[in-house]
């Protein structure tokens, strides 16, 4: 069992459940986070609202059969229900599919599969009912709470998810490295939208990944505020809510460059939080101690402070002018000096976003990106450094501050 497993007392299994709603745009969608067996009656009759002749659960080889088995055991009360896997290799980006007439759809797994259940429709185009049951600590804090690919700015929205449920207990089989992972998203929403949670976040972190129940929910409860802050005017997350995308273009090159099982999961977007920062702080946008409130949150989180091994700057900087860094790669547009530029989104401060035209996208010079990159080759040493006094290394106890006691100025 799961060092996060072992942390859950009796009494926690009985007693956490959180619920919450998003208004993203025209689309409302109910989050509920639960620890513990609880009522049983919750999925199914989550189920039952659509009127679904039938269920297909999208999920992957690697999701254990237990967490199958159980969802099946509900769904199957109320209609008949069809088991699809997405291909095991990550790479394989093959369509998941149409669904028949009548169908709902249940995305039981992490991100990948929350994003691909996105895709599946109906025969004439239209889009299944759809039910969100996230089973990493990461797609329960990101991508089970996005609806951006749910809203066509053409077409209009598709159907909100009927559901996000958030179950807990999924965690259990879970290492710490990929709890770790999962705080990736939180670190972000404190950097660059809720700065005011900082201290609570930071005493909370740990580099061993072996959180507490009630620590996962806070977690969770934080990503909730600050996406139903952000998507109720703006679910195409282009807006104010591009905030949410702070380092994602960068962890998807660091991914695409690094060599195989050097940047563990996760480690990509805590890397690429750190290199935005860097970037930001060259172009004159924030200040230094803005860099060390990333390094620090960064540091208690777990996560690296260098490329991984075999992977420097110009890996990196490839990845993301050839578009190789993901399926959405970052706009790119020839500056005036003719050398190429990056779209980014970077701060002015903690929880600012830089704006250029209005915009939280900012051209960057491929010279600057490089200057970045270079600092957190390993062994560079120029890096952002934490000095730490007895008792105050990441993942040890500290005294917290009153919630929205704010991290250091950095002006």
């Amino acid at each position: 069992m799961c060092p996060l497993a072992s942390a859950f007392t009796p009494g926690l299994r009985r007693g956490l459940t959180l619920d919450r709603s998003l208004q993203a745009g025209p689309l409302h969608v109910p989050v509920q986070v639960r620890l513990g067996a609880g009522p049983t009656d919750e999925l199914p009759l989550a189920v039952r609202r659509t009127g679904a002749d039938r269920i297909v659960v999208l999920t992957e080889a690697s999701l254990p059969e237990a967490h199958l088995d159980r969802v099946l055991r509900l769904v199957e009360t109320v209609a008949p229900a069809e088991v699809r896997k997405l291909p095991a290799s990550p790479r394989d980006t093959a369509e998941p599919g149409v669904v028949p007439d009548g169908a709902a759809v249940v995305a039981l797994g992490g991100g990948r599969v929350v994003r691909a259940a996105d895709r599946l429709a109906r025969p004439d185009g239209t889009r299944p009912p759809l039910l969100r049951l996230p089973t990493t600590l990461r797609a329960m804090s990101d991508a089970a709470l996005s609806v951006a690919g749910l809203v066509d700015p053409v077409a209009g929205p598709h159907p909100a998810p009927v559901l996000v449920l958030e179950w807990l207990d999924f965690l259990d089989t879970l290492d710490t490295g990929a709890l770790r992972a999962g705080v990736c998203a939180v670190v972000r929403d404190v950097l660059a939208v809720a700065p005011g949670s900082y201290d609570q976040v930071a005493g909370r972190l740990l580099r061993d990944g072996r959180y507490a129940p009630e620590t996962v929910a806070g977690f969770l409860s934080l990503c909730l505020e600050v996406r139903a802050a952000l998507l109720t005017y703006d679910p195409l997350e282009t807006g104010p809510a591009a905030a949410l995308h702070y380092g994602r273009a960068l962890a998807r090159a660091l991914r695409a460059s690094a060599r195989h099982g050097t940047l563990p999961h996760g480690a990509d977007a805590l890397l690429g939080l750190l290199v935005a920062a860097r970037v930001a702080r060259l172009s004159g946008l924030q200040g230094v101690s803005a860099e060390l409130a990333h390094a620090e949150l960064v540091e208690r989180a777990g996560g690296p402070s260098a490329l991984p091994p075999g992977t420097d700057a110009e890996d990196v900087l490839a990845a993301l002018l050839s578009g190789s860094a993901g399926r959405r790669p970052p706009r790119q547009r020839p500056a005036r000096t003719g050398a190429d530029r990056v779209r980014l989104v970077l701060l002015d401060d903690l929880g600012a976003p830089h704006l250029e035209r209005g915009r939280a996208l900012t051209p960057v010079d491929t010279g600057i990106l490089r200057a970045a990159l270079e600092t957190f080759a390993p062994g560079h040493g120029s890096g952002p450094g934490l000095g730490q006094g007895p008792g105050q290394g990441p993942g040890q106890d500290r005294t917290l501050m009153p919630l929205g006691r704010q991290a250091p100025e950095s002006r």
